[in-house]
């Protein structure tokens, strides 16, 4: 099958996103949008985000002295010859116990750059894979209101059989202070909302759900 019937195949793949209450009740489908239907991610860029964003994460701050920064005395250890044993000059030196390492690591910067354009595109292409791969949900409840209560996510998962594997959850905006609180004490569970989203969350996410506001403005990102 050449390229050309492949990308047909697969646009005209039936894909359907669950929509559900924060009772867990699963209450019909969302309505997507051609654009994102027919979205082809870019698995390339999505590669380049993965090894951008992983390098970053370093702080490349390590830090091993040479023999000429480990303390000590520059003194030589014996005179040279007469011993019976092998030649050194310095306590310091690299074989000696507290001496100096060879080749060891020192402070260097690791981070990478990844144009605004190439951040978008990235992002987009991540929706549209977990889309199409039927990973992605969304919650119609309105959380804004909700207390911090850690058993009304924890039964939302359950019921939804969403307990097992990585969950990530998309706010609108950081305003649900409680619904946030509540995902904290539960593992594998991040939430996280549409001013800071994160590529490499999104695809290390076995169930994404997304809030209705949240999912409409993911789907203009599309058009734009």
């Amino acid at each position: 099958m050449n390229m050309a019937a492949s990308k047909k195949v697969k646009a005209t793949k039936e894909i359907i996103v669950k929509q559900y209450t924060l009772e867990g009740v699963e209450s019909g489908a969302v309505e997507l949008t051609k654009e994102l239907l027919s979205y082809t991610p870019n698995k390339v860029l999505l590669a380049q985000y993965v090894r951008v964003f992983l390098a970053n994460q370093r702080e490349g701050n390590a830090s091993a002295k040479t023999r000429a920064e480990v303390a000590g005395s520059t003194k030589k250890v014996y005179k040279q010859k007469g011993t019976g044993n092998a030649r050194h000059g310095s306590r310091r030196a690299p074989i000696f116990k507290g001496g100096g390492v060879v080749g060891g690591p020192k402070p260097q910067e690791h981070r990478l750059e990844f144009s605004k354009n190439q951040r978008k595109g990235a992002l987009l292409s991540a929706v549209a894979h977990q889309v199409q791969e039927g990973v992605v949900s969304v919650l119609s409840s309105d959380i804004n209101a909700l207390t911090p209560k850690t058993k009304v996510v924890a039964q939302f998962l359950a019921k939804t059989h969403m307990e097992k594997g990585s969950t990530l959850f998309i706010l609108a905006d950081s305003k649900a202070e409680g619904f946030i609180k509540s995902t904290r004490n539960i593992s594998n569970v991040e939430s996280t909302h549409m001013g800071s989203l994160n590529v490499h969350a999104i695809l290390n996410a076995k169930h994404i759900v997304v809030v209705t506001e949240a999912f409409k403005s993911l789907q203009q990102l599309f058009t734009k």
